[in-house]
C-alpha cells in the first residue's frame, strides 16, 4: 500500500510509524512544510492512559517518549490571595520540538521516508497514494477542497488566549486567576522540561477589548500578560516563539466538527486526522490527548483487515463508527470546559469562595465525578466536603465524616 500523510505534526508521524511497523511493505511518505527538526509551539501534555496505550502500539517510541517527559500529579489554583493543591491526577508534560523529534527518528529507523520543507497544496500531487492522511492543520487545504463532503462546521467561541513559555519550571498543573477593572484573566501552566514551561492566557473577548490588546504588538502583550501575573512568575520572564504571526498573537478558540472523515478523490481515499478535524480548544488537546487514540485505532483496523487495498474503504467506514461515539464524548467534555472558562467571571469567580472555587475548576467538564475525585485525592476531597458542611451550617464532629455536597 502507497500511503502520504500531509503534515508532519504527531498526527503524520505516528500513524506513519505505525502503519510501517505493522506492514514493512507499505510504502509510507510523510510530508512537513516546515525544515527538519523544526517546529513551533511549547509543551504537550498527556494523562498516564494515553501513554499506557502508547506503549502498546509501539513501546520503542513510547519508552524515548516517556524518557523525555516530566511526570506530575498535582494541580495548583493560584485564586484571590489563595493557593490550593490537590494531587492524583496524572500528567505528563514533553516539549513540542522533542515530542516530534522523537517521532521523526522513530520513522527513519522503520523506514518512513520524510520528505521536508514541502508545502503541500493538493492531494492530488500523490496520484499512485492509496491512501492519503491529511494532517494538515486547522486551515487545510484538503477538508477545504472537499468541503462537500467532510461537511466542516466551524463556531468561532468568544474568548481569547496567547500562547507563551517561561524558563521557570512549575512542579503542578498551575491556574492562576487574576482579575483586573475590566474582568478576568487566568494562566494555564505547566511544565514540559526541567526549566520551561508553557503559559497560556486566556480571557473574555470583552475584557481583550477593553484593556486594547488587540491595539499592541507581541512585545506589549508580553509585557502585560508579565505585570499581570508577576506574583506567579516570581521575576521570570516570559517568551514567544510565534514572530511569524502578525499582530498580538492573541487567538480565538475555535471549535470544528467534520460530518464525514474521509472521502474518495477518483484515485486515493483520504482520511482527515489530527486537531482539525474535531478540534475543541487548547484544553482539549492538553487533557484528553485523544488524537494517538484514533491513530492507533485506525492502523488497528487496517491491522484486523490484513493492510488490503481493496478493503481500504470497509476500514475507513469501521474507523469512523467506533472513534465517532468517543470522539463525540470528548467534543461534550471540551464544550463543558470551554464555557466554563467563557463565563467563569460573572458566575463563579466573582461570588464563590477559593474551595467551592476550585471544586466547580476541576469538576467543570463533567469527565471527573465527585466520587472520582475521592479515588485521585481522598485527603483533600474529605477536607472540601468539611469546609462546605460548615459553611452551609451542618455541624460536625472532628472525626465525623461530613455528607457529600448537594
Amino acid at each position: 500500500m502507497r500511503i502520504v500523510c500531509i503534515g508532519g505534526g504527531p498526527a503524520g508521524l505516528y500513524f506513519g510509524l505505525l502503519m510501517k511497523k505493522l506492514q514493512p511493505e507499505h510504502v509510507v511518505t510523510v510530508i512537513e512544510r516546515n525544515k527538519p527538526y523544526d517546529t513551533f509551539g511549547w509543551g504537550v501534555v498527556f494523562s498516564d492512559a494515553m501513554m499506557s496505550a502508547m506503549r502498546a502500539a509501539d513501546p520503542e517510541s513510547a519508552a524515548e517518549i516517556a524518557d523525555a517527559f516530566n511526570h506530575w500529579d498535582d494541580i495548583e489554583l493560584v485564586f484571590k490571595g489563595s493557593r490550593q493543591r490537590t494531587t492524583g491526577h496524572g500528567f505528563i508534560g514533553i516539549g513540542r520540538k522533542q515530542l516530534l523529534n522523537i517521532l521523526q527518528r522513530r520513522c527513519e529507523a522503520l523506514g518512513v521516508e520524510l520528505a521536508f520543507e514541502h508545502d503541500v497544496d493538493s492531494d492530488l500531487e500523490f496520484p499512485d497514494a492509496d491512501l492519503i492522511v491529511a494532517s494538515d492543520g486547522f486551515n487545510s487545504k484538503i477538508r477545504e477542497r472537499y468541503a462537500d463532503q467532510f461537511r466542516p462546521d466551524l463556531l468561532v467561541r468568544p474568548n481569547r488566549y496567547i500562547w507563551l513559555g517561561t524558563a521557570k519550571a512549575f512542579d503542578a498543573f498551575t491556574f492562576d486567576f487574576r482579575k483586573t477593572e475590566h474582568g478576568w484573566f487566568q494562566a494555564h501552566i505547566y511544565k514540559f522540561d526541567r526549566e520551561t514551561s508553557t503559559f497560556i492566557v486566556e480571557t473574555t473577548d470583552e475584557a481583550f477589548e477593553a484593556h486594547g490588546l488587540g491595539e499592541l504588538d507581541q512585545d506589549a502583550s508580553i509585557a502585560f500578560c508579565e505585570k499581570l501575573f508577576a506574583e506567579t512568575l516570581d521575576g521570570a520572564k516570559l517568551m514567544t516563539n510565534a514572530h511569524h504571526m502578525r499582530g498580538s498573537a492573541w487567538l480565538h478558540f475555535n471549535r470544528l466538527i467534520c460530518g464525514q472523515w474521509s472521502c474518495f478523490n477518483g484515485r486515493s481515499h483520504v482520511v482527515l486526522m489530527g486537531d482539525f478535524r474535531s478540534y475543541g480548544s487548547f484544553r482539549h488537546r492538553l487533557r484528553h490527548q485523544a488524537g494517538p487514540r484514533r491513530r492507533i485505532e485506525l492502523a488497528r483496523q487496517f491491522e484486523a483487515r490484513g493492510h488490503a487495498v481493496e478493503r481500504i474503504p470497509e476500514t475507513l467506514a469501521a474507523y469512523e463508527e467506533v472513534r465517532r461515539v468517543d470522539v463525540a464524548r470528548i467534543q461534550n467534555a471540551a464544550r463543558n470546559a470551554m464555557e466554563w472558562f467563557e463565563v467563569v467571571g460573572r458566575r463563579y469567580a466573582d461570588s464563590l469562595e477559593a474551595p467551592q472555587f476550585f471544586y466547580s475548576m476541576l469538576t467543570r467538564s463533567q469527565r471527573i465525578s465527585h466520587e472520582n475525585l475521592r479515588l485521585r485525592d481522598k485527603v483533600w476531597l474529605e477536607g472540601y466536603e468539611r469546609w462546605f458542611a460548615r459553611k452551609t451550617g451542618v455541624p460536625l464532629d472532628d472525626d465525623e465524616r461530613a455528607p457529600p455536597p448537594c
